[in-house]
């Protein structure tokens, strides 16, 4: 009899941690859904930049005399392709001389498949390659671009397989993890890359160089597209750039031309005959105006950044109509998606600001216009690395595992010849090796903390229109909200729609009448008192444009300094703050005061360090989950 009280007890026990391990996994799964949904919203958000950055090079053609000549040309010379004769000289790698401290792997004589080897030994042990060794792969690699139409074309008849990656993102242990797993490119192991090569991670030259030292040594067996990454303009602000500049300190500029130059040859799409039907591999996605006759026929070069308008060819200061459709659909073919709300036709991409959301129906007319079975795409993270939509007509791939420190696997296709889908594998690598020994709460900190940064960013730029639309909501003057109505307030003034009720533990104190509102302003300031300009308004509209002010700062630091005098920073003032006439409502006095605040220490320049260091927001609050160290926390 006792031991079958034990029996039930042991059971009972067993069956009470079960449950307690279920609802912590249940607990888990919510709360990662939730950094998931966050970073993706935020990342869509940050990417409107890139969209801001496009309409201001429209309104700098509308004005250009509001700024001066050299500043007015710098800015123009941003979506010019590099002039050839000057790229060749300042990249020429015979003019480059090798110091004798330099200990990485060396080029001697033509590349071959142990160069390919040696080089993926070298990059694993973390060595960087030298700059004169940099430009004779691109060199080489460039003539390749540069001799294919736009597209590029696998018949599977011919080599019986082929493997499709996708967004890497300067993740190399992910792009070695596959080499490994799948063998290296070779003439019977062909690969097509679909974009996104750079970015985000840290090891995004690394990445390119491999793919090109593959491409130079089987150039009818590995496949480049572009991707909407692989834009000069889009590399400032997410990295790439960066790296070739700490990597490169002496060279970076020639280094960043050619990359440029690089990039705008990479061919658009690729199509597969698999035996039974084609396919077609695009990095973004399609709309109701993409036109493959137009894609094959147009100059991809004079692309160098999507983000920019190209010049007319016709000589006019303004794109003509067919122009203007033919720069729309590059746009669309590199940033679009299918639509999230499952909505038929094709409408504007109102997450990213840029491209199209496209639905199921635009997907059938697409394929059976042009005798096709699939769309392939990227683009887009997904938790299992892929996702089929439209009926599984769609598939998009994502091949970076972990993505910007999260938990998603990567996955790659193989489709072979005569089969009707591809085989998908996936994969999950852990990264930092000890992550595991980490605490529950603390993986959701490292994951976390950055998005929520960027998040308080957000919120401190729309302080006075959330203020506004608060204090109208509460009727009776308590100072609380409903919860629903602050978040439905949340939603619109930030045009950010992110699972609010699951964050407002970390943003805003509650108590049984409500959301405590004014609570979530509490202990954030400007670290810049003298920035705390009498002007609120224009100073919040100027921390909106913190991300595009910085890029501009690139774009006229065209030498790379890190310095732009207090002039041309008034420019960029003016360009941002005027309204479409030119004229706005900014006065001298006030763009004066803005820079004197900005040059924080009196010299008439204003360096990155100044500039960044003014838009430093600090948090005196003890965050709870995010953060449980009691010191400021600088965000």
């Amino acid at each position: 009899m006792a031991c079958a009280l034990t029996t039930n007890a042991d059971h009972e026990s067993a069956l009470k941690i079960q449950s307690a391990f279920r609802s912590h996994q249940a607990r888990l799964k919510l709360k990662n859904q939730a950094v998931r949904q966050t970073h993706e919203k935020l990342e869509y958000s940050s990417e409107q930049t890139q969209a801001k950055l496009r309409d201001l090079f429209v309104k700098l053609i509308n004005s250009s005399d509001l700024l001066s000549p050299s500043v007015t040309k710098l800015l123009q010379q941003a979506g010019l392709p590099v002039e050839e004769e000057e790229l060749l000289r300042s990249t020429n790698p015979d003019n480059i001389s090798v110091e004798s401290s330099y200990q990485g792997p060396c080029i001697e004589g033509p590349i071959t498949g142990n160069t390919l080897i040696d080089l993926i030994e070298a990059f694993r042990q973390g060595q960087v390659l030298h700059a004169k060794y940099v430009c004779k792969i691109l060199h080489q690699a460039r003539v390749i671009l540069k001799s294919l139409p736009n597209f590029n074309r696998i018949v599977l008849s011919d080599v019986h397989h082929v493997l499709i990656i996708g967004d890497l993102h300067g993740q190399l242990a992910d792009l070695l993890h596959i080499f490994n797993e799948n063998g290296l490119p070779g003439t019977d192991n062909p690969y097509i890359f679909n974009g996104d090569f750079v970015d985000r991670g840290e090891q995004s030259v690394e990445i390119i160089l491999l793919l090109m030292v593959s491409l130079i040594l089987y150039p009818n067996s590995l496949f480049l597209n572009r991707g909407n990454h692989e834009d000069i303009m889009v590399t400032a602000r997410y990295g790439f750039q960066k790296e070739v500049t700490k990597k490169y300190q002496p060279t970076q500029k020639p280094l960043l031309d050619l990359f440029k130059d690089v990039f705008s040859w990479l061919p658009m799409y690729s199509y597969v005959k698999t035996g039974t039907t084609r396919i077609i591999i695009i990095h973004g996605g399609i709309s109701d105006r993409i036109d493959l006759t137009t894609i094959n026929s147009l100059r991809r070069n004079r692309y160098v950044s999507v983000e920019v308008p190209p010049k007319s060819e016709h000589g006019g200061a303004r794109l003509t109509a067919e122009e203007k459709n033919e720069y729309h659909q590059v746009e669309d073919l590199l940033w679009s998606d299918p639509d999230p709300k499952g909505l038929n036709g094709s409408r504007k991409n109102d997450s990213r600001n840029i491209g199209c959301f496209f639905g199921s129906d635009i997907t059938d007319q697409f394929l059976e216009k042009n005798n096709f079975s699939m769309l392939i795409r990227s683009h887009q993270i997904k938790e299992n690395g892929y996702e089929f939509a439209h009926h599984r007509k769609v598939i998009t791939v994502f091949s970076a595992s972990n993505y910007e420190r999260g938990f998603n696997s990567g996955a790659i296709l193989r489709w072979s010849y005569n089969e009707d889908e591809p085989q998908i594998i996936q994969h999950k690598l852990r990264g930092a090796q000890d992550m595991q020994s980490l605490s529950f709460a603390k993986q959701v900190t490292l994951l976390a903390d950055p998005v929520y940064q960027s998040l308080i960013e957000k919120i401190m730029a729309k302080k006075s229109s959330l203020q506004k639309e608060f204090y109208k909501a509460d009727r009776n003057r308590s100072a609380h909200l409903p919860v629903i109505v602050w978040s439905k307030i949340m939603t619109n003034v930030l045009e950010t729609d992110l699972p609010w009720l699951a964050l407002r533990s970390k943003l805003v104190e509650e108590d049984a009448q409500g959301i405590r509102y004014n609570t979530m302003f509490d202990g954030y300031a400007l670290e810049n008192t003298k920035f705390q300009i009498s002007n609120t308004g224009i100073m919040e509209d100027l921390y909106m444009w913190k991300d595009t002010l910085l890029m501009l700062f690139n774009l006229i630091d065209s030498n790379h300094s890190g310095f732009i005098n207090a002039e041309e920073f008034a420019d960029i003032i003016k360009l941002l703050l005027s309204d479409e006439d030119g004229a706005g409502n900014v006065t001298q006095e006030y763009i004066d005061e803005l820079c004197s605040a900005i040059d924080l220490d009196g010299n008439g320049r204003i360096d990155a360090n100044e500039f960044l260091e003014s838009f430093r927001i600090v948090n005196s609050k003890n965050s709870q989950n995010f953060d449980r160290q009691p010191n400021t926390r600088r965000l």
